[in-house]
């Protein structure tokens, strides 16, 4: 798309709803989004395949590039009546599946052609262009929505890139996975800070550079908790520790210990492995046989053989 928007030198919003059609697979493997570049440069400097192709898509230089554009050269060219040509254009999008009725319509596109004195050279040029062409395009009205919507997009992403970046993470949207989108606020030259149960919010925030991942992307915390440690330090202001933390909150261990190990507490300047053990006596001080899921293997219990214990 970038290479297509240079080759057109694209700098008005006709041109680019043009582009978001003819940028699709049809367009280019027949071949004529190669042709409406040379002919958008040279208009004066082409011919039409035929007086109907210039009299309807004078608009796209006889160029196929909205599914209006099959519709038209269907009805107009080949005489089909638009009930169809429209049939014709979802059987090609894969939208009809009755075959018998699509060779119905093939049949009568040629022999329209061959009534109306078309030498077989055109038809099955004009027929090469619509049956490359229809399966992979654009309505007007979808290429023109989706020319704004990326229009849009490509300027918020030009001049702001960071808040466009924590946007496409907080809408979980966009090709690639969430991790990929962190980095490239990186690049950008992003402080990106882990969630934070003083700093981050459900979902993830913005303050000039500094990016705090939200509680969101933690894999296990409930969203009640999550929401909870926002609106707990909105009403009664940041938590001083731990011990603050889970007397404000009140969680379970099981939660609090995915936020140590997430990094969430790390303003007190205390290693994971402290803090774990502080949660564990804090939450569970009146069941002490909870603490086993600090080790990382399971504690077995080891019985001596028989002759040895005699």
């Amino acid at each position: 798309m970038r290479g297509l928007l240079q080759k057109l030198k694209c700098d008005d919003y006709t041109t680019l709803v043009a582009a978001s059609s003819i940028i699709r697979p049809g367009v280019a493997r027949s071949g004529m989004m190669r042709e409406y570049i040379y002919r958008f440069h040279n208009p004066n400097n082409f011919k039409y395949l035929h007086p109907v192709m210039k009299e309807q898509l004078e608009e796209t230089f006889g160029v196929m590039v909205y599914q209006e554009d099959v519709l038209k050269v269907c009805h107009y060219f080949a005489g089909l009546d638009l009930a169809d040509a429209d049939t014709l254009r979802r059987a090609m999008s894969g939208k009809y599946r009755s075959k018998q009725e699509m060779k119905r319509i093939i049949n009568k596109f040629f022999s329209n052609c061959r009534e109306k004195g078309y030498n077989d050279e055109l038809t099955k040029e004009v027929w090469r262009q619509i049956e490359s062409f229809a399966g992979y395009s654009f309505s007007k009205a979808h290429s023109a929505s989706y020319a704004v919507e990326s229009f849009q997009s490509l300027y918020l992403k030009a001049h702001f890139p960071l808040e466009f970046m924590v946007a496409v993470i907080n809408n979980f949207g966009g090709f690639y996975r969430t991790w990929v989108y962190v980095h490239e606020a990186k690049r950008y030259g992003a402080d990106i800070q882990p969630p934070c149960v003083n700093n981050s919010t459900y979902k993830t925030t913005i303050c000039v550079k500094v990016i705090y991942l939200g509680f969101i992307h933690i894999m296990g915390l409930e969203e009640r908790l999550a929401r909870s440690i926002e609106e707990e330090r909105q009403a009664e202001g940041q938590f001083a520790d731990l011990n603050n933390f889970v007397t404000r909150i009140n969680p379970g261990l099981e939660q609090v210990i995915l936020l140590i190990r997430a990094g969430a507490f790390r303003f007190t300047g205390k290693k994971k492995a402290v803090l774990l053990w502080e949660a564990h006596m804090m939450i569970n001080k009146s069941k002490p046989e909870q603490i086993r899921p600090l080790f990382s293997s399971p504690v077995r219990e080891f019985t001596l053989p028989t002759w040895h214990r005699t």
